[in-house]
């Protein structure tokens, strides 16, 4: 009887210096440093950035703790959103932080910050919006720019221009409801934006102009750009694939039983990585090359028990490792590419 061979396996649990994952979509940022052989990752807890490091051989870790507070008045802030972005003018990413009163960009090496733009500064914002409603999420990075959503449609928008200088600039406005994810994919420079009224948009590679606008007609929780397509995660569990050319549904997936929480993809293989509320990691390949035809094909299942899950990143772009985080759980998941196995049978 033939061995049933599976796709990916659990390797070892990454423990976080203090705290666990809050329950806010996208809560990990993966990043893969190649010059220094160093993978970061990152979560939010409460009013604090969690972050931890290893070598290739996952022998040597390294974690920390990153305190946020408002750059005005020193108040501790809630931590909705943090991620790692890396602008081609520095040498070592940048640690990106949305909380509920605005957008800061932190150097991780020194926790030093170097930017922070308030969304009271907004046209769009009001004293007497409730402040519960406020939020900034979606983080993204194109070049040397980086943007976050905000609750008002706006997104904001900051400049690197060089190793240690990051300056914001005017938010861009294209958006009339809440940012729920921006997304970016470098290999075919493409950034999408979406909102929670379900409108996606299209930016040109300078993000001076929008080239098309998507009406899902869906509640979107995350986001994610792979091969020209717009792959958005909902509240009920499904991942829609939407042309960024014609804006067309190419193909809807109920994948998971529970809101989606985290998309994540691999470009050079093409894989596309779903996690939720229902505690299952869910990996599919898709195939936009002609003369194939147009498919999301199921690949690999990993169910966390009890643990919804809030973020899920490859640590590459050949997707051969990824990292899941659960909900008020103290330990990253880390799963890889399954070793071969030699097919066993009965004589």
């Amino acid at each position: 009887m033939e061995a049933t061979m599976r796709m990916y396996e659990p390797s070892q649990e990454i423990i976080l210096s203090s705290g666990s994952a809050s329950s806010f979509p996208n809560n990990l940022s993966v990043f893969h440093h190649e010059a220094k052989h160093t993978t970061f990752a990152c979560i939010a807890h409460k009013n604090q950035v969690n972050t931890v490091n290893w070598d290739p051989k996952m022998e040597g870790f390294t974690s920390d703790t990153i305190p946020i507070k408002n750059g005005d008045c020193d108040k501790p802030l809630i931590v909705l959103q943090a991620k790692y972005c890396m602008p081609l003018l520095r040498s070592f990413p940048l640690l990106v932080i949305a909380s509920p009163e605005g957008a800061m960009i932190f150097d991780p090496r020194n926790s030093k910050m170097l930017a922070w733009s308030p969304i009271d500064s907004l046209s769009r914002s009001s004293e007497n919006d409730d402040e519960s409603s406020r939020f900034t999420r979606g983080i993204s990075c194109v070049e040397n720019t980086i943007v976050v959503g905000t609750f008002t449609g706006d997104i904001l928008v900051f400049s690197c221009s060089g190793e240690n200088s990051v300056q914001a600039k005017k938010p861009l406005q294209e958006h009339k409801s809440a940012i729920a994810d921006i997304a970016t994919c470098n290999f075919d420079e493409l950034t999408c934006s979406c909102d929670v009224s379900g409108v996606i948009a299209v930016w040109s590679k300078s993000l001076k102009s929008v080239q098309k606008t998507i009406s899902t007609e869906h509640e979107i929780n995350c986001m994610n750009v792979l091969r020209k397509q717009a792959i958005v995660g909902t509240f009920l569990g499904q991942l829609l694939f939407y042309s960024t050319l014609t804006g067309q549904l190419m193909a809807e997936v109920n994948a998971h039983v529970r809101q989606i929480n985290a998309i994540a993809v691999a470009p050079e293989s093409a894989y596309v990585m779903s996690a939720g509320d229902d505690t299952v990691i869910r990996i599919w390949k898709l195939h936009t090359r002609k003369p194939e035809s147009y498919k999301v094909e199921w690949r690999h299942n990993e169910i966390v028990e009890n643990m919804p899950l809030m973020g899920a990143q490859f640590t590459n772009g050949r997707g051969s490792a990824f990292v899941v985080a659960a909900y008020d759980y103290a330990k990253l998941f880390f799963y890889k590419i399954a070793k071969k196995t030699t097919p066993t049978g009965n004589n």
